[in-house]
């Protein structure tokens, strides 16, 4: 068979033109879909080629400025990179490619840059073309810095991350008829003051508050009127003291809760104090920095739903917290497959001796899902020792659990404690050894001993 040529009648081949396919001759619709999967800066650049590629690009359902969609255009061989981009030229970037945008077709949108309230008279505009457009997802990023920074800074008792008063989001978003498409939205670094005529998101599915100025009353009002919430994070929101919602949020199954410094209660549906959460939660991850006692919860209640649970833990009162209260979380949570325990005790230097007393034995509680269990910053201390003991004796089905001396506590952490590892580090896998590993009937028991020179690892270093 011949592609590009055909057989004559007499035996000879007649060349057959095979037609070119350009870039502009293709459909409309099939070049939405190409431009889209470009960033907004190269699906701006196509314009150059013809006046349909153009009218195409500004259709674009992915509008993301950031400083690498928005970035200088020239570069320095110098340095290998490009110019540094300014408040002023990335603004003046953002406002000409939404000014030619159509304002249609908005799928997602997202503005991550170091901006404040002196720039809100721009922001509002960006704000109100993701209104009109109908923005099913937005993000106002404008913190300029990764998250991992959020914690150093909070820890050194900084009240603010920065020294700018934060931009305060506009009324205009929270009416129930502009905020009726927007099924994500992720805030960061922003003043959050919703009127009082907020009727909720109808179709909110995601909502994100990382280092957002919200007051309580916001945070309850958000979380009574978004009946749809699917994922709930709130992170670094230095005025919250508390998360309430005394109505069940059915279709919450992933709940983040990072160090908010005042945080003293969560209490959704039935409290880092008595830990409660809506009842078909599947996920739960938590950072609590613990002074405090932990108050077990009372009664009935328990996460039905809940398969995977990452609770970390700072604790810094030595005294005040028992980490044998922990133990609970193996009766609230029936099904639970995987616990994750990273912990982080501060200002504790002395492992488990027999001089501290013989070791708390309770009843079992008989767990027949959990299978994997992780415990990290085990440095050997009387009650850790207790609760490892106590979950390997009560899990009956479980098929393995790591205990690591190691600080995988999250944001950066492990940079705090470098300067006393080592001691905790080969303290903590002596003791695991001697009295976890030694209680081990099943041989599901895993010890990691870490070299005391390791530095923290990447995944301790991620936003």
């Amino acid at each position: 068979m011949m592609r590009n040529s055909e057989q004559c009648p007499h035996g000879a081949i007649a060349k057959r033109e095979v037609p070119k396919i350009s870039l502009c001759n293709l459909p409309m619709d099939i070049l939405s879909m190409i431009l889209s999967l470009l960033p907004i800066n190269d699906a701006v650049r196509t314009s150059v080629l013809s006046k349909k590629l153009k009218r195409v690009w500004c259709s674009h359902s992915n509008l993301t400025f950031d400083k690498g969609t928005m970035r200088k255009t020239y570069f320095r061989p110098s340095t290998g990179y490009y110019g540094v981009l300014r408040a002023k030229e990335f603004i003046t970037k953002v406002d000409a490619v939404l000014h030619q945008h159509s304002g249609m077709g908005v799928e997602h949108m997202e503005i991550k840059f170091g901006l404040h309230s002196k720039h809100a008279d721009h922001i509002d505009k960006w704000v109100n073309f993701a209104i009109a457009s109908r923005t099913k997802e937005f993000v106002i990023n404008l913190s300029g810095r990764p998250k991992s920074t959020y914690f150093g800074k909070l820890s050194c008792g900084n009240k603010r991350i920065s020294s700018e008063e934060p931009y305060n989001l506009p009324s205009q978003l929270f009416s129930p008829s502009n905020g009726s498409y927007l099924q994500c939205l992720e805030l960061r670094t922003v003043c959050l003051q919703l009127p009082s005529d907020f009727k909720g998101f109808l179709n909110l599915k995601s909502l994100s508050l990382v280092d957002v100025r919200i007051t309580d009353e916001d945070v309850h009002s958000v979380l009574s009127k978004c009946n749809l919430l699917e994922f709930f994070e709130i992170a670094y929101c230095r005025m919250v003291t508390r998360i309430r919602m005394l109505h069940s949020l059915d279709r919450l199954k992933h709940l983040v809760v990072d160090i908010c410094p005042k945080l003293q209660e969560i209490e959704l549906n039935c409290s880092p104090t008595t830990l409660n959460t809506s009842p078909r939660l599947e996920t739960l991850t938590l950072l609590c920095y613990e002074h405090e006692k932990t108050i077990v919860p009372e009664g009935p209640f328990k996460f039905t739903y809940l398969r995977n649970l990452r609770l970390e833990l700072v604790i810094s009162d030595y005294g005040k917290i028992d980490v044998l209260d922990y133990a609970y979380l193996l009766k609230i949570a029936p099904f639970m497959e995987t616990l994750e325990l990273p912990m982080w005790m501060v200002g504790r230097n002395r492992p488990y001796c027999k001089e501290d007393g013989e070791l708390r034995i309770g009843l079992p509680h008989k767990h027949t899902h959990l299978k994997s269990v992780r415990i990290s910053g085990f440095f050997g201390h009387k009650d850790q020792v207790e609760l490892a003991l106590h979950i390997l004796r009560s899990s009956i089905a479980l098929e393995k659990m790591e205990i690591t001396p190691k600080l995988e506590i999250s944001n950066n952490l492990a940079l705090h404690d470098c300067c006393y590892e080592k001691p905790h580090y080969v303290d903590g896998h002596r003791i695991a050894t001697e009295f976890v590993c030694k209680a081990d009937y099943r041989n599901v028991v895993n010890v990691v001993k870490v070299p005391s020179s390791l530095e923290p690892s990447a995944a301790a270093m991620e936003a």
